[in-house]
């Protein structure tokens, strides 16, 4: 599988990303001209609670639609490219880098750091970065561009220096300001000119500008005046999580600068990662809901070895490289790889701190105001009587009521997994997954990217019981993932054997009752296999009830109707196999006779389901239908009422999500 950007400049012009099931192996470079019958749809993505938004993210990225190439005798190279531009420029370092230094450990962090292609990180040193709070330093951000492009400022002013005619004609800060200038424009163009690289590369024009132009500004000014260009530029940056990052660590930062300027270096740089730490706590809990308790110390080692090692020995690594100086340039990376072999050592152990991993439910909007207003307070100079005021506001903020499920309430959460199925299940004190979703050859795992994002938005750290219904991989293929993530006490299935011997059947574990709501497996029966064996789990509180249905044709739908009767009515009703034609039959509607029903299936998904004969009969029996392929994640909760909500209604963010 290749993925790759396509720019169609024929029948019409879009940007499309684009990937490649080809088992030759084609080699595509940037630049080249190609000719592809292709399949489109609109972007779309998963929407659930704690889940990488990655709709958003390809709207941000100007994504015009997302694809695959089809086989076809058609596909066909039209003109090679000139290797004069940008990209090729990247690709051609990418190349040189795996040609040259592909022993090395950390190529892929040091392949980041240069052109800003994370491709070829590795995923667990992605999670190291991760849980430590340090990713901001594996990827070219604002920091790289500002030390590199500062690091050149103060050298050539330096060196103008040293030349006294050349000082009187033209100071040596604005030569330095030039330079400067130029070296922060070319590694965002070798980065990418990413987004992250376009924010940093507008703050350094404002710097370097007010010098050439002599303009003195205060430092607030040139903060104001980078932040409004930013937003003039780019206006959808107010909707990016690095934006509001970078923009708040750099007004932290000139704050902590301002302050104790009578106190050591040292401590006044232990100061200023202590304030970025906790100040940065209520925008971490509100985009990410977790974090690391001990990355003040992960940062305050990260930072320096980044900035003064790994980074500029990877970039004169790849210029020795080019200089045909491969003796040194692989001396040069290894220096580079080593700094980075010893850091990860520091933060594994870090990372394997019992208590370095703090989780927080997904905070309000009126907590987050609250916490950024008492740190405001908190920062404001000779402001000590107001820090009053401000801890209160902080204690008021964290002590908001949380809502939590009560005695004899469910929710049951059908998460967005595509075609496929999962359910969370919550009582006050206990959580069920039924279903795991699919896990894709490409190694993508909705275990791991969904459901456990999911759950951890909810502070759960374990889970009671996972049912797996059947064993089709869009059921079954997410639970090696999600086993992975968080601890299961207890697995039952109709196919234990393909899960593990710690699996039981559902049929011995009949019926149970979790705070007051009872749990009831219907299927009793050993004679069905495959779809028909589907554990079915009909879910009741004192008021209302749901029925997870797997996914069950019409055979086991008569049997269960002979086997149970009127006892099979709910008020909601889980889609037999994603609203298949070969379900929801006249007799099983009639008898369970929901007033919803949630489908589980894919945005414009190969099997057309949930079927339009389908759909029809559920109108005709007058069952208001929600869909995840349209509605993202869906919530029922049952207690006295039943509510129901839709991830992307609440979310509401129509201008990049769009839905048929």
């Amino acid at each position: 599988k290749t993925q790759f950007i396509f720019n169609v400049i024929e029948p019409f012009n879009a940007t499309i990303k684009l990937a490649w099931y080809d088992k030759s192996k084609v080699k595509l470079r940037s630049g080249d001209q190609w000719k592809f019958l292709i399949k489109i749809k609109h972007n779309n993505s998963y929407q659930n609670k704690g889940g990488f938004d990655f709709e958003q993210w390809l709207f941000f990225k100007k994504f015009d639609a997302t694809g695959y190439v089809r086989r076809s005798s058609s596909n066909q190279i039209l003109k090679l490219n000139s290797g004069l531009s940008i990209d090729s420029v990247r690709q051609n370092i990418r190349q040189r880098l795996l040609d040259s230094i592909t022993q090395l450990e950390f190529i892929g962090v040091i392949n980041a750091l240069i052109i800003g292609d994370r491709s070829l990180l590795n995923d667990s040193h992605w999670e190291l970065f991760k849980s430590t709070n340090t990713t901001h330093l594996s990827v070219i951000s604002g920091l790289h561009i500002g030390l590199i492009s500062g690091f050149v400022f103060l050298l050539f002013s330096f060196l103008w220096r040293q030349c006294s005619l050349c000082a009187l004609k033209l100071p040596a800060s604005i030569v330095g300001a030039y330079f400067g200038l130029f070296s922060a424009l070319s590694y965002a163009l070798i980065a990418g000119f990413s987004i992250p690289t376009q924010r940093a590369f507008i703050m350094a024009c404002v710097v370097f500008l007010s010098i050439i132009f002599r303009r003195n500004h205060s430092v607030w000014q040139l903060y104001g005046g980078a932040l409004l260009m930013v937003l003039v530029t780019n206006p959808l940056s107010v909707f990016s999580v690095g934006f509001w990052l970078s923009f708040y660590v750099v007004a932290v930062i000139i704050y902590g600068v301002s302050q104790h300027q009578d106190r050591h270096w040292l401590f006044r740089l232990l100061y200023i990662q202590l304030l970025i730490s906790l100040s940065t706590v209520p925008l971490i809990a509100w985009f990410f809901s977790s974090g690391s308790i001990l990355s003040p110390i992960a940062n305050i080692v990260s930072i320096p070895v980044f900035s003064f090692i790994t980074t500029p020995f990877s970039l004169l690594g790849i210029v020795l490289s080019y200089m045909e100086l491969i003796t040194l340039s692989d001396f040069v990376f290894s220096v580079a790889n080593q700094s980075l072999i010893y850091l990860s050592i520091f933060l594994q152990y870090l990372q394997d701190f019992k208590f370095n991993q703090w989780q927080y439910t997904l905070i309000s909007t009126s907590v987050l105001t609250l916490l950024i207003i008492s740190i405001l307070i908190w920062l404001l100079p000779s402001a000590l009587k107001l820090r009053k005021i401000a801890f209160i506001l902080a204690v008021v903020a964290l002590l908001q009521p949380i809502d939590k499920i009560t005695q004899d309430e469910v929710v049951i959460t059908t998460l967005d997994v595509g075609q496929g199925l999962s359910h969370v299940v919550r009582t006050q004190n206990h959580v069920l997954v039924f279903d795991a979703g699919a896990r894709y050859r490409s190694g993508f795992n909705i275990g791991e990217a969904v459901i456990t994002p999911y759950l951890k938005s909810h502070q759960v750290d374990s889970i009671d019981l996972v049912v797996i219904s059947h064993g089709d991989n869009d059921h079954i293929g997410g639970l090696n993932g999600l086993s992975k993530a968080l601890p299961i006490n207890e697995i039952v299935s109709s196919v234990p054997d393909k899960i593990s011997s710690i699996a039981s059947r559902c049929q011995d574990k009949a019926s149970w009752n979790w705070d007051g709501v009872v749990f009831k497996m219907l299927n009793i029966s050993h004679n069905f296999s495959g779809n028909n064996g589907s554990c079915v789990l009909k879910i009741s509180n004192s008021n209302h009830s749901i029925i997870l249905t797997g996914d069950i044709e019409k055979k086991a739908e008569k049997y269960l109707v002979n086997t149970w009767g009127n006892k099979l009515k709910a008020d909601v009703l889980i889609s037999p196999h994603h609203g298949s034609k070969t379900s929801s039959s006249e007799l099983f509607l009639t008898t369970v006779s929901p007033r919803f029903v949630v489908v589980s299936s894919g945005y414009k998904n190969q099997f057309n389901h949930p079927a339009n004969t389908i759909l029809d009969r559920y109108k005709a029996h007058g069952i208001a239908i929600l869909n995840t392929n349209c509605s993202g994640q869906i919530e029922v909760k049952l207690n006295n009422e039943i509510t129901i909500s839709h991830y992307r209604q609440e979310e509401k963010r129509y201008y990049w999500r769009q839905c048929e």
